[in-house]
């Protein structure tokens, strides 16, 4: 289980092999330390004792410090990893070989492949009620299909050359996408289109605490446990302070754990476009905690939620892992790597 510290005022300790939250109420919770996979702090007004810190690192729980936005300023993991040096210098070798460019390529492959896999399980469940609607749903489906046979098209090259080519497929899938999600969306989210970092609008803001606070810890802890360097990756070109690895292997995963999980949430109207919004707060956040209890309670739901794929049936977050490691075995050419993606 994962552990959010999301109120002004709350305090995590210890208390012997426990992990203590008091809140400002007064209220407290244990619990056994074995039962943590992760802690999450996404407020600034959170204490933490170095006692319970030490209790994190010691059973290899990791610790996330977010904004209320939801991305991530720092983490704290233990220093003994897993993995090999040999990975991580294989991955940077990868940068100038053809290796890079085939992994970026997956990772976009996987992600349309998702992208598509949703827009066509979306038409098939509102073919009864709405054909016209499902029509522009799997029309949306195929157009994104067809960007993939095109990126497949694609010949190997370096990385560095071919970058902008996949760049502009994968935006070109993703107006498509999102143009298409914006017709099932109830009118009252006024879903602008896709934005990321500083979008004041509900659906992208829960889109953003999907991605940033649930879906890019467990990526980073996958891809450290597996031995390979966060920042150096392919799809994402080099930055200072950007974890380009991370983000490149998010892409295959961010459709079927945090659009599918959120769309599900307002067009069943769990999460009502009514109350999703607060006028003001002392951290600036524009979502409502019951929102944001809801969105994160449903998201580590479906990371729990077993499915097929490749052959073996799993929960989503440890393919995850999966993926990590089946990146590295691609970097010291041992295997092919496959792409996360879901069918419909």
């Amino acid at each position: 289980m994962k552990i959010f510290l999301d109120e002004f005022g709350i305090f995590l300790g210890r208390k012997k092999n426990r992990f203590l939250v008091k809140r400002a109420k007064g209220e407290k919770t244990e619990v056994l330390a074995d039962d943590v996979e992760s802690i999450i702090f996404t407020t600034q007004g959170a204490a933490v004792s170095a006692s319970a810190l030490n209790l994190a690192i010691k059973h290899m729980v990791q610790v996330v410090f977010a904004k209320y936005g939801g991305w991530p300023y720092a983490i704290l993991m233990p220093t003994a990893m897993t993995g090999s040096v040999r990975a991580r210098r294989e991955q940077f070798l990868a940068y100038n070989d053809e290796r890079g460019f085939i992994l970026a390529r997956k990772f976009v492959i996987g992600k349309l492949a998702n992208q598509a896999s949703l827009l066509k399980l979306m038409a098939k469940n509102r073919k009864p009620t709405n054909a016209e609607l499902a029509e522009t749903l799997y029309k949306g489906g195929r157009a994104v299909d067809d960007i993939i046979i095109r990126i497949n098209e694609e010949p190997a090259s370096k990385i560095d050359e071919k970058r902008q080519t996949l760049m502009n497929l994968e935006a070109e899938g993703a107006r498509i996408y999102w143009d298409s999600i914006k017709q099932i969306l109830p009118a009252e989210l006024e879903f602008p289109g896709r934005q990321t970092r500083g979008a004041r609008d509900p659906f992208n803001a829960m889109l953003n605490i999907g991605y940033q606070t649930i879906l890019f810890p467990e990526v980073w802890k996958a891809v450290s446990y597996a031995g390979l360097d966060p920042y150096a990756g392919y799809l994402h070109a080099d930055r200072p302070g950007k974890p380009s690895l991370v983000l490149d292997l998010m892409e295959e995963f961010r459709q079927q754990i945090v659009d599918r999980t959120i769309i599900g949430l307002v067009t069943k109207n769990v999460i009502k476009p009514s109350e999703v919004l607060v006028a003001a707060s002392p951290e600036g956040q524009i979502l409502n905690s019951e929102t944001v209890k809801t969105l994160l309670t449903s998201l580590q739901e479906r990371l729990d939620t077993p499915v097929m794929f490749n052959g073996q049936r799993a929960p989503i977050k440890n393919l995850i892992h999966s993926q990590a490691r089946r990146t590295v075995r691609f970097l010291l050419r041992e295997a092919e790597y496959t792409p996360f993606y879901l069918g419909w």
